[in-house]
């Protein structure tokens, strides 16, 4: 894996985190999932960069992006990313999301399509109420305050089940998420972004409906990846997906869990990298 540099710019009075590379005039943004940070495209962003000006953030309250100071809606991160795009002076971006970060990406692309010249999404949240129980146990009052106190041995137990070998090394993503969630805000910040979204039927369906309703409007090309053995964000969400959007294309890896971009490192950049080309 390369290092990369943290760099740090203010988002609406938050310090928002964020790698940039590559020298290119096509801007190339990367969303992460839900308790995620940019450290899970350390696989993707130098190739992606060798073709792209490729920026990844830590979304607000992940990572080292600043906790929010008040309970925050999922609904206001797409105007998060948009805040962050003009900030950095992007007038527009081929725009990945991954998990959350998909159900970001495909808001931001119904909200602001000016900005989008084309949308990959990665297993992505928002087509379907219907997810894993331990999502939906861990939006209940006083159970999700049990759940969420740091626990190293759980955390690594929790991000195995994100992918389908078991003898993938996830020790240094695992490491890292570990130390973010020993801020005393994070367990707080993932409570309140869970049960935004989610109660105990699955995701609300004001939630889905937003993503929905519009999502056939959606202009700019869209690629849909997934992995065939997601226990997370289910397979059949891709299918719903991909009938939802107009002119999509879609992408099932075989053998794999949640994290397609982390397990098939090389297939996906080059699925993607072919995919936006020419766009």
């Amino acid at each position: 894996m390369s290092t990369m540099i943290d760099r740090y710019i203010l988002i609406n009075g938050y310090k928002t985190r964020y790698w940039k590379i590559g020298e290119a005039k096509s801007i190339l943004l990367l969303l992460h999932g839900f308790a995620f940070s940019i450290e899970i495209w350390e696989h993707n962003i130098s190739e992606l960069s060798k073709y792209y000006t490729v920026i990844a953030l830590d979304l607000l309250g992940f990572g080292l992006t600043d906790k929010p100071k008040k309970r925050q809606k999922v609904e206001i991160y797409p105007q998060f990313v948009y805040d962050f795009l003009n900030a950095l002076g992007v007038d527009q971006t081929h725009l990945v999301g991954h998990s959350m970060g998909g159900l970001i990406a495909t808001r931001f692309s119904e909200l602001f399509p000016e900005k989008v010249l084309s949308l990959t999404l990665i297993s992505s949240a928002g087509f379907s109420r219907k997810i894993p129980i331990h999502f939906r146990i861990f939006s209940l009052p006083f159970v999700g305050e049990f759940f969420i106190k740091p626990n190293k041995r759980g955390l690594f137990s929790a991000l195995r089940r994100n992918v389908y070998h078991q003898n993938l090394d996830l020790s240094t993503l695992a490491n890292k998420l570990y130390t973010y969630s020993l801020h005393p805000e994070m367990g707080k910040t993932l409570l309140n972004v869970c049960r935004a979204a989610i109660n105990i039927f699955g995701f609300k369906r004001r939630v889905v409906r937003s993503i929905t309703k519009d999502v056939g409007k959606i202009r700019a090309p869209v690629l849909i990846i997934w992995g065939k053995n997601d226990i997370i964000i289910y397979v059949s969400h891709a299918i719903k997906a991909h009938k939802l959007i107009k002119n999509s294309q879609l992408s099932i890896f075989d053998a794999c869990g949640h994290l397609p971009q982390f397990e098939y490192p090389k297939k996906f950049n080059d699925l993607l990298l072919n995919f936006i080309s020419n766009k």
